[in-house]
């Protein structure tokens, strides 16, 4: 099959975008999202009545198993502000929470990933092919766009110039001042974290890079399809759990006064943003 070039992909990617940004607004958990671009992909790989049905199940089981998940997750996360910028932080208690919210993430990526296996199933091995040969190209046009040389310089300046300017207006956008000390120590903290992530996520990179070739292949290998996803689900909850005690870490640089600031701050958005507390 003939390869699209990349400034046509470029611009498929800009109208898809186009069309699912106007229904974007209603992406809440209240709400069904819809995206038009969904329905060419659907067209284009010519989707039966049959599979649009067994997609539709899928989509409400997924749902179903999600949503209380998501839901728990929300409450602990309305619980945070309080525990995590108490005057004294209960580290016990707080990691305990932070736990939890990790192990629904992982239980939420877990169904997210293992439902690809079995959607990809209701394919037949020609709409798969179709679809490999998509996704084939978008990750050559994603990796031809990573390859460009400018990066690693836009890259070092944002974080030798931009991201202090960045870190220094928020802190005063929050009415607090850092000092030496702190920024140094958020510094080795950011350091830190970054260093334990970045091997899992090129590792989750280069996983994921092998999956449209095992999930789309003309005869999916279950087993290895499955021993896959368990291991992106692994480096996920790894990551996730890496960020949380990150962000426990981070509470404990700010001065009591700093964190009591900072909840007010949150209280004021919230009484101005109410949707922000249904997140």
């Amino acid at each position: 099959m003939k390869k699209i070039v990349a400034p046509r992909y470029v611009m498929l990617i800009i109208l898809g975008i186009s069309l699912c940004l106007p229904h974007s607004v209603y992406a809440f958990p209240d709400h069904h999202f819809t995206c038009p671009f969904k329905e060419i992909i659907m067209a284009v790989l010519g989707i039966t009545d049959d599979q649009r049905e067994a997609f539709d199940e899928l989509k409400a089981k997924t749902r179903a198993e999600i949503k209380p998940l998501a839901k728990e997750m929300r409450e602990l996360g309305r619980q945070m502000p309080e525990i995590l910028l108490a005057e004294e932080i209960n580290t016990v208690d707080a990691q305990e929470k932070l736990d939890q919210i990790v192990s629904l993430k992982c239980q939420i990526a877990s169904i997210t990933t293992n439902v690809k296996l079995e959607g990809v199933q209701i394919l037949t091995p020609e709409q798969r092919f179709i679809l490999l040969t998509f996704v084939e190209d978008v990750l050559e046009l994603l990796e031809w766009i990573a390859d460009f040389p400018g990066w690693d310089d836009i890259k070092k300046h944002f974080e030798e110039y931009i991201e202090p300017m960045l870190v220094d207006m928020i802190s005063k956008r929050l009415g607090i001042d850092l000092t030496d000390d702190q920024k140094e120590a958020f510094n080795e903290l950011k350091a830190k974290t970054r260093a334990a992530i970045e091997p899992l996520a090129k590792a989750m990179w280069e996983l994921g890079r092998q999956m449209p070739e095992i999930l789309l292949a003309e005869e999916i290998n279950i087993v290895e399809a499955q021993e896959k996803l368990d291991q992106i689900v692994s480096f996920k909850c790894q990551i996730a759990s890496i960020a949380a005690n990150a962000t426990l870490e981070g509470v404990q640089i700010l001065t009591p006064e700093q964190r009591q600031i900072i909840k007010e701050k949150i209280e004021v958005w919230k009484h101005l943003c109410p949707w922000l507390s249904n997140l």
